[in-house]
């Protein structure tokens, strides 16, 4: 109880639509990412990623049939550099460092109209848990690049939420 009036007090408020949202807009699309890139399954983790941290928002739902979507949020992955920094054995990455550059359209369907666009970049080192390493060739590159799509994915769902902060 107290917490939430500390909230509330210094202006913090919680929302489930952003404020600049339309009512009609309820669904949107998301395909996979494009890939320039050598790291082939990224564009599909990201988009699943984007979709599960949008649902779980409650103010889109996504759907898989791009004609029946009131917006569509698509993307590109211009450049991503996997490489192992830390190592527990030879064949048990324990740190994965991740460099990756993308960019983002959200776009109303009906107009054409680009609501929302955005860059991302990302150097980052994540911690691969050794129990999970699962490819003896390159251990821990598909944990890491899992655990930068949801990564991604939060700093989208982000952007869309509070850019009416931007605006104003």
């Amino acid at each position: 109880m107290f917490l939430s009036f500390f909230f509330f007090s210094c202006g913090y408020q919680f929302q489930e639509r952003p404020s600049y949202f339309k009512p009609e807009w309820q669904t949107v699309y998301i395909a996979p990412w494009k890939n320039f890139t050598s790291e082939t399954a990224l564009g599909e983790m990201l988009a699943y990623e984007l979709r599960h941290k949008l649902a779980e928002g409650k103010f889109l739902m996504p759907v898989y049939d791009e004609s029946r979507a009131d917006l569509i949020l698509k993307g590109e992955i211009t450049k991503v550099y996997l490489v192992p920094v830390a190592y527990e054995t030879f064949i048990q990455t324990k740190e994965r460092k991740i460099e990756f550059e993308g960019k983002y359209k959200l776009i109303e369907k009906k107009e054409g109209k680009v609501i929302l666009e955005g860059k991302l970049s990302r150097y980052e080192i994540y911690r691969v848990p050794i129990e999970v390493t699962s490819n003896v060739l390159d251990p821990g590159r598909e944990e890491a690049l899992k655990i930068l799509a949801k990564d991604l994915a939060e700093l989208i769902l982000q952007d869309i939420m509070f850019k009416e902060l931007e605006i104003k």
